[in-house]
């Protein structure tokens, strides 16, 4: 009997700031999981066509002169919901990128998305209650995985 294929993409976003009714995303970047293996990935910058808050420019790097020549939202969500379809959506504090998604898919189409929410942040939370902190850093300190840039959408893991 042939196994069921499952199919998880896993993303991250980065921001103009924290609060997604007001702030929009400068760089999105995802990978579709088939039975946990990597077949895919989609990354870009978002030029969000309004000021990037200096605190976040301090977290995650991203300036206006890099977006500048970036696609702007509407002409990028389109490919970024092709590439998510309706596929469950992984995230550790997938709240947070899952809401900057669904504002920029009621401003450009004008419906919300529907997809599954994963998130990581609360399974290692509900696994490991006993520790101080369920942070991406404590993630991967208790794993041993190393990321490089993770404060980009697109951190690459080290094993």
């Amino acid at each position: 009997m042939a196994r069921k294929k499952v199919i998880e993409i896993v993303l991250d976003t980065e921001t103009t700031g924290l609060d997604y009714t007001r702030e929009k995303m400068v760089e999105f970047a995802a990978v579709r999981l088939e039975n946990g293996k990597i077949k895919d990935q989609f990354q870009t910058l978002i030029n969000p066509e309004q000021h990037i808050r200096k605190s976040s420019i301090a977290i995650h790097g991203i300036t206006p002169e890099m977006v500048e020549d970036a696609p702007t939202e509407a002409e990028i969500m389109p490919k970024i919901m092709e590439f998510i379809g309706d596929y469950p959506i992984v995230a550790h504090n997938a709240i947070f990128d899952y809401s900057f998604i669904n504002e920029a898919s009621k401003r450009v189409f004008g419906k919300e998305i529907e997809n599954e929410r994963i998130d990581t942040q609360q399974m290692f939370k509900e696994i490991y209650p006993d520790l101080e902190a369920h942070g991406l850093n404590a993630l991967t300190e208790k794993f041993k995985v190393e990321l490089v840039n993770h404060h980009r959408a697109y951190g690459i893991p080290q094993t």
